[in-house]
């Protein structure tokens, strides 16, 4: 881990404003002492093997169940969610994510044999190979402060990667268990490499040489700044961005989970979850009972045990300025759970405020669903298991749950991202491993065959080569056909390729 002597940064509890610790700033002068430290620390780890690597893994999974209390008190602290939902949305995450890749990343990376059907490749062999990136950037967001960065980080490593990561600013305590516990589950020292502080050490980080690739989980505004200032130099980028989350309802769902699954997805976290439900829609004939019923649960719900504070008085002050809620009379970054009833601007709130629309047909459930710049995840409710199939195949978005919502972020084989200005790439599944690689394409040929294509050219040989194009890839009998038709030509390409 990189510090300086620069000034502390302090973490604050938002319920309480009171303060639960502090790191030191790193100075972005040092990042390319940081990156070779943890490029040396790859060198060992690539050469270590995916078996190696995935021992790692399971003892680092072993290592969360053995901190959970730890872990869960560090993330309540910091955020004040309720508990229950540190343990579910992010140890849960983590363990998962880290026991999948230990059993199916060494498979899924494993060299992958290219076959050849083409008659005049029969002599090749070949392979696709997955090769590590190096040394990739993770920088990570708040809400959710150790689940997001554990599994990025792990699915880098899993890989044969190192990773310098940068926390939010405001949940720099939690993070620092990410190191911790790879390295005592037997990771080279200076494999994660942590780094703390505000935008400018994530400007440095993303403009240093040194990272292969750059994963970058937050909002909209910054994820671009992000993907431009990688682009300048020809860094890929992951980027798992906000969201305007649709939930559809058909009058035929069971309203009682419907309404039980909208109140969770619109007030999970305060709202504050890249995939928190922001529009909901009901068909017509049970909108005004699923409204009521929605509106009676919200206002239910208890502040601080179920539903905690915004994150900062900057994140209140911007829920306030898009939405009519309401400050509860306490202390704290508090808002009063909230249920409009009807539209509010294309812009994430990002906090406890969910508006319910109506809609008619399958058709104008799609079409609301789509109206937005926004596609990273939606839930569809209906009993008509093949129409909520339908319509969630329609939805433009990353991730469609049927009468459900979320489970798939805590579980490794699931892939996680956006589409439209929600993102693009993964960061779970064998598709987050995939974005994790180099692809190389290896072969193996022992030289006995002179290929035809190679110089001298001369009419003959292009006569050749026109006749074999139809005789490899003509359809039917019109491939004999012209292997008769053109056999003098065809002994040609045989006498050239001969040694």
């Amino acid at each position: 881990m990189a510090t300086t002597a620069a000034p502390e940064l302090v973490s604050v509890n938002p319920a309480t404003l009171e303060p639960v610790g502090a790191v030191r700033r790193t100075d972005p002068g040092t990042l390319p002492q940081v990156v070779a430290a943890a490029r040396a620390a790859q060198e060992q780890w690539r050469a270590a093997g995916s078996t190696a690597r995935a021992a790692v893994l399971r003892a680092a999974a072993r290592g969360v169940r053995s901190h959970a209390d730890e872990i869960a008190d560090s993330i309540v602290a910091e955020t004040a969610k309720p508990r229950t939902e540190a343990i579910a949305g992010e140890l849960y995450t983590a363990v998962d994510h880290a026991l999948w890749l230990a059993k199916h990343a060494p498979r899924v990376l494993a060299d992958e044999r290219v076959r050849f059907n083409q008659l005049h490749l029969k002599t090749k062999k070949a392979w696709l190979v997955y090769e590590p990136l190096g040394v990739v950037a993770a920088i990570t967001p708040w809400n959710i402060p150790f689940g997001i960065p554990f599994s990025v980080v792990a699915n880098a490593v899993a890989a044969g990667n190192a990773v310098v990561l940068k926390p939010s600013e405001l949940t720099p305590l939690t993070a620092e268990w990410v190191p911790r516990l790879l390295e005592e589950a037997g990771a080279p020292q200076g494999l994660v490499q942590l780094v703390q502080g505000e935008a400018p050490v994530g400007e440095a980080l993303v403009a240093e040489p040194g990272i292969a690739k750059v994963f970058f989980t937050g909002s909209v505004a910054v994820g671009r700044r992000v993907a431009a200032a990688a682009g300048a130099r020809g860094c890929p980028v992951v980027l798992e961005l906000g969201g305007k989350d649709p939930l559809v309802v058909f009058a035929d769902a069971d309203l009682d989970r419907a309404v039980a699954g909208a109140l969770f997805a619109s007030f999970l976290n305060a709202g504050q979850a890249c995939v928190s439900t922001e529009r909901i829609y009901v068909e017509r004939p049970a909108y005004d009972e699923f409204a009521q019923r929605l509106e009676e649960a919200a206002r239910a719900l208890k502040l601080g045990t179920e539903v905690g504070p915004l994150i900062s008085e900057r994140q209140r002050d911007t829920v306030e300025r898009l939405s009519p809620v309401q400050r509860p009379a306490r202390n704290g970054w508090f808002l009063e759970p909230t249920v409009v009833r009807g539209a509010l601007p294309d812009e994430e709130i990002f906090g406890p405020v969910v508006t319910v629309e109506p809609f008619d047909g399958e058709d104008g459930a799609v079409q609301r669903a789509n109206d937005s710049e926004f596609g990273l995840a939606a839930s569809v409710w209906s009993r008509d298991l093949a129409k909520a199939d339908r319509v969630a195949r329609r939805i433009e978005a990353g991730m469609v749950w049927v009468n459900d919502f979320g489970y798939s972020f805590a579980t490794g084989q699931a892939s996680w991202g956006g589409v439209k200005s929600s993102g693009f790439g993964r960061t779970s599944s064998k598709h987050g491993l995939y974005e994790c690689v180099q692809v190389k394409y290896l072969d193996s040929e022992r030289g006995r065959l002179r290929p035809a294509w190679w110089f001298p050219y001369d009419e003959e040989t292009e006569r050749a080569l026109r006749a074999a194009l139809d005789v490899l890839y003509g359809e039917g009998l019109e491939r004999w056909r012209a292997a008769w038709r053109n056999r003098g030509a065809l002994r040609h390409i045989v006498k050239r390729s001969r040694p």
